[in-house]
């Protein structure tokens, strides 16, 4: 296995909620981050633009310099985005390099919340975009292969372990609402989830996510892009120390969805992962009722690969319900 570099500095271990010794942090302006970066960059900028993307609180920009280059800021706002910054630098110092964007700065003064600012990605291919997915002939390929190469990095032991999942099938296969909601999602008979239920119990229960390798922890297609002969994963805020397995078993569901290979012909013997990933979306489905139809129509359809991925693994019939693709 891969090593990464030992860690340089023990102001950015990861432990509990708290990073480091300041005990408050000023909220920061916009005005604020860009005097910050540009004393960190010994030039003015002329272009500040808000990307549409990322879901967290954290502030983002593509900024154009005054030499006419370009960098990408990520500024922590609060507690809980400063952790996923601090993580995400982590990660980048010690990922390698052909799987990162390059770090241009790190800006970590006392009392202000972390600004990472790394290379500007935007001549890169991404195959995520507001029209759909656009994969290019040999880029499901490029990804699988460095998929597989990453998880042969061996992570550093300042990175938390992956959290456990809990296990969600119990509720959705108990007598109350939960299993009438995940019935009428059609995705399968009442005959075919009572012949599958215990397997699929022992299955998520069995899942091992432990591990020394370093897991990006949210690999899908708008984390990630392909510029010349490198695929460059961004967007490391959930990075963890687990399983080998945990990237390309999170990522082959909706890799399928997108035009890649069926699950099962990638990773045979992951009845785990596959039932583990159902039950998850599932709750997700049921439980958060503000989810836009989309993403729900998003969700359902994976949900419908991880059963059939889950039974192929676990010599189960297929699912007799509806299939993703009419979904």
């Amino acid at each position: 296995m891969e090593r990464c570099d030992p860690l340089m500095s023990d102001n950015i271990r990861l432990s509990g909620t708290t990073v480091n010794a300041d005990a408050q942090r000023r909220p920061c302006s916009m005005t604020d981050i860009r005097a910050r970066v540009e004393r960190a960059l010994d030039q003015p900028s002329t272009e500040w633009i808000k990307p549409d993307t990322g879901l967290s609180a954290a502030e983002r920009y593509l900024v154009t310099l005054k030499d006419g280059s370009g960098v990408f800021v990520k500024a922590a706002t609060d507690d809980e985005t400063e952790r996923w910054l601090r993580t995400e630098y982590l990660a980048l110092r010690h990922a390698p390099e052909r799987f990162t964007p390059q770090v241009v700065a790190w800006l970590d003064e006392h009392g202000k919340h972390p600004v990472l600012v790394v290379e500007d990605l935007g001549r890169a291919h991404w195959p995520a975009g507001h029209e759909g997915v656009d994969w290019r002939d040999g880029d499901i390929d490029r990804v699988l292969a460095a998929v597989a190469a990453l998880s042969a990095v061996r992570a550093p032991d300042a990175f938390e372990p992956t959290p456990r999942r809990p296990a969600y099938w119990p509720t959705l296969l108990g007598k109350g609402s939960d299993r009438a909601a995940f019935l009428d999602l059609g995705l399968c008979s009442v005959g075919w989830l009572t012949r599958a239920a215990a397997v699929l119990t022992d299955a998520e229960a069995s899942l091992d996510d432990s591990g020394d390798s370093l897991v990006h922890g949210d690999l899908r297609s708008d984390n990630i892009c392909v510029a010349d002969d490198r695929v460059i994963f961004v967007d490391w805020s959930h990075a963890s120390r687990g399983s080998a397995e945990h990237d390309l078993a999170l990522l082959l569901p909706t890799l399928h969805l997108e035009g890649g290979p069926a699950p099962y012909d990638v990773l045979p013997k992951a009845g785990g992962w596959a039932a583990a990933g159902a039950a998850l979306l599932a709750r997700r489905v049921l439980d958060e009722p503000g989810t836009p139809d989309w993403l729900v129509s998003v969700f359902v359809r994976l949900i419908a690969i991880d059963l059939a991925w889950a039974a192929s693994c676990l010599g189960l019939p297929q699912p007799d319900g509806i299939d993703w693709r009419s979904i």
